[in-house]
């Protein structure tokens, strides 16, 4: 196995995936790839794209296994506490359906999507009505179409000066901690057929918050457990960088996904990309880095078979919140645009398409899904 020294410094000149992946093979679809060794492969995915962009949705439609629709968040379908409206999320789903994918709901309870009038509503009382009427109307109207719902999304922060070393956010000021156990059970009790899932960012490397942070998330599991609140799998973000693959430390992080395992619980890799910032700014070299750091990843995170998942937060260069700009550690210092993910902004593949094929190819086959809690 290449060692994170060796890593770096292949990445940094271009050299690591130049040569594996620049004459690649007749290529089956990455959905396809991923379901031979019983994996699940998709994208989160923006209908709005489609309308203007053709060949985003044929290729949307050729690559993904399951789409993370972009309309699901409780501001969304809910700006106002009187109305649901779902029209706009079940035309994901039957753009979805029809092309033969699942559906996965992103997500059910997270505080920078929640609606701004919950922040006014009187009493704790009225807001643990609010959250539990939300996330029970949301599942009983998907119920038996949903793969998998992110229940709680990024509910922790180790640096907070909590003991509990939870986010500050409304659902935490309005109702306290109860208010993730209350959404798990909820949901549980509104659809029996979707996994539950727990999502969060910034527990794949091996800094000192990071680690922290893997022994909150393993905490709280282990309390869900005492309280018998129901939880299906946990959900790592996977937003990779070039600067942060100096920290992804191989044993330590297979070591936490066998924790995850031995509570009986899968691991979805949901929003995976890669922040090209340190790469080179030559774009072969770039893309080689970039390919080198999802196929280092992914080789380590899928030789545990409690990992059935992985989604790509985007497939293509034309968007991405990477590429915005708005977030100054994925800004690259020379101004040139960020290429974090697969297919170039003419939907050609790049590199780190193929390094993610094989990633898939090589993993280990799945014979089957841990049963639920």
């Amino acid at each position: 196995m290449i060692s994170r020294r060796s890593f770096l410094a292949a990445a940094a000149t271009g050299t690591l995936c130049r040569t594996a992946f620049a004459a690649p093979p007749p290529r089956l679809p990455l959905r396809d790839v991923a379901a031979e060794r019983g994996l699940l492969y998709g994208s989160y995915l923006d209908w709005w794209d489609f309308q203007s962009q053709r060949d985003y949705e044929a290729l949307a439609a050729r690559e993904c296994g399951v789409m993370v629709s972009s309309r699901m968040d409780w501001d969304h379908l809910a700006p106002t506490p009187d109305e649901t409206k779902f029209a706009e999320v079940e035309q994901d789903y039957a753009w979805a359906h029809t092309r033969d994918m699942k559906f996965r709901g992103h997500a059910l309870v997270w505080g920078e999507r929640a609606p701004k009038w919950f922040a006014a509503l009187p009493t704790r009382a009225a807001a643990v009505e609010a959250l539990q009427r939300h996330v029970t109307e949301v599942c009983r109207h998907f119920a038996g179409r949903m793969e998998s719902w992110d229940v709680v999304n990024e509910a922790i922060l180790v640096g907070s000066g909590r003991p509990d070393k939870l986010r500050p956010q409304v659902f935490l000021d309005k109702i306290g901690p109860e208010y993730i156990d209350m959404a798990f059970r909820v949901a549980r009790a509104a659809d029996r057929a979707a996994k539950l899932v727990y999502n969060d960012f910034g527990i794949e490397f091996s800094t000192p918050d990071q680690l922290d942070k893997r022994r909150v998330v393993l905490d709280m599991l282990d309390g869900f457990k005492k309280r018998g609140t129901p939880i299906d799998a946990v959900g790592l973000q996977s937003h990779l960088s070039i600067a942060d693959m100096a920290h992804f430390d191989e044993a330590g992080f297979s070591r936490f996904l066998d924790e995850l395992a031995a509570r009986g619980l899968e691991v979805m890799l949901t929003e995976l990309d890669c922040t090209d910032k340190g790469a080179p700014s030559d774009i072969a070299a770039r893309d080689a880095a970039v390919a080198a750091a999802y196929k280092h990843y992914l080789d380590i995170a899928l030789a545990n078979r409690a990992v059935t998942v992985v989604i790509n937060w985007g497939l293509s260069d034309r968007s991405s919140w990477v590429i915005s700009g708005g977030d100054p550690l994925a800004k690259r210092e020379d101004g040139l645009r960020p290429r974090p993910l697969l297919f170039d902004t003419d939907l050609r593949p790049k590199a780190a398409y193929f390094a993610i094929a094989e990633a898939l190819r090589h993993a280990p086959k799945r014979s089957g899904s841990p049963k639920r809690a």
